[in-house]
């Protein structure tokens, strides 16, 4: 059902374009006489005293120049706005846009050189009032439309949110219980001078607390983030000897910056990595780098592949944790992340970027 309603509005969309434009091609020619008339009115010394143009700059090539307008029209609308004014980057959208607007009026002042008609200034002020005009409402249209798009964003994260809690809801047991069984568990550890053992559990009593209590807010801290990290992959490399042929590293370098971050973001592309990226029987690596500069986030995950037999549990649900984290940046980070995802024989990259600052 929303899927057909998204469609419909599209065609709407579409439908009251066309009618847009072709209401406003109509007017133009309807109320546009053909051709250039001067006159000129002079006193008995001969000066001028009265100067009167009627034209019609809307025989065909010029209307062809003049149609230009539609392209720069649907690239304000499209790009410049959500790209530049949503983003309150103004000077980069007021110089496209005044660059645009220039290059268009240029062109149809150069079709009327071409046509060798007459020059007056006035051609030159029609040509500015009707850029500006339908520029104008290329700016209001862009406004709109992306207002319009990221109210259906939210309703979607919302959407989102609630089955992500009703999710929890049905598949969490008491946190108090899970946490005094790994107590126990801890003790019992100690007892039995396992340090090994002590230290996983410990860890793994960290991240469950972190997945129960921290995610429940929109935002955490990065350090917290980056200790769920470092504290995921201490566990996973408990799994394995340390003569395995393993090369796993993860470097830090935030200058001391820690704003805040959707929580559990980053955790997809390790838990990735440490799925695909190793293999006991060949060497292996993982290399994990998270850098902040003014609050500029880089994050980028590189790892040996290998080829692994996957079992039907793997094909069913294989890529399903990267496809949630891009649809999560997309609804939380919309105009603020870039992602970009490489692979080959051998190797598996993804970096990421987002701007923390907004």
């Amino acid at each position: 059902m929303g899927i057909q309603s998204t469609t419909l509005q599209r065609w709407i969309e579409i439908l009251l374009n066309v009618i847009f434009w072709a209401i406003s091609i109509a007017m133009i020619l309807l109320t546009t006489e053909t051709g250039m008339v001067e006159n000129i009115v002079e006193d008995i010394n001969g000066n001028v005293i009265e100067e009167t143009i009627e034209m019609s700059l809307f025989i065909l090539p010029n209307l062809i120049g003049m149609l230009g307008i539609i392209p720069l029209f649907y690239y304000t609308t499209f790009y410049l706005v959500p790209k530049y004014y949503a983003s309150k980057k103004y000077p980069s959208f007021v110089g496209l846009f005044v660059a645009g607007l220039a290059c268009l009026t240029g062109l149809e002042l150069l079709i009327v050189y071409f046509q060798k008609a007459p020059f007056s200034p006035l051609v030159l002020r029609f040509f500015l009032f009707y850029n500006l005009f339908f520029m104008t409402i290329a700016i209001i249209y862009g406004i709109v439309r992306h207002q319009f798009s990221m109210e259906r964003q939210q309703q979607l994260l919302e959407k989102e949110k609630v089955k992500a809690e009703l999710r929890l809801m049905q598949s969490q047991i008491n946190p108090h219980f899970m946490f005094n069984a790994l107590n126990n568990l801890l003790a019992i550890s100690e007892r039995s001078n396992n340090p090994e053992t002590s230290s996983g559990i410990t860890k793994l009593s960290n991240l469950l607390r972190f997945m129960i209590y921290d995610t429940q807010s929109e935002q955490v801290l990065l350090s917290k983030e980056i200790e769920f990290i470092e504290n995921f992959i201490s566990l996973q490399k408990l799994k394995y000897s340390t003569e395995d042929p393993f090369d796993i590293t993860f470097t830090v370098d935030t200058k001391n910056e820690n704003p805040k971050i959707a929580p559990t973001l980053l955790i997809p592309f390790v838990e990735n990595a440490f799925k695909h990226g190793l293999n006991i029987q060949s060497a292996s690596f993982i290399d994990i780098q998270l850098t902040l500069k003014n609050q500029q986030l880089l994050f980028k995950v590189k790892n040996s592949k290998h080829q692994i037999q996957k079992t039907e549990f793997d094909k069913k649900y294989s890529g399903i944790g990267l496809e949630n984290v891009k649809k999560r940046l997309k609804l939380i980070y919309p105009h603020q992340h870039h992602l970009d995802i490489t692979e080959d024989d051998h190797t598996f990259y993804i970096q990421l970027t987002i701007n923390l600052s907004e």
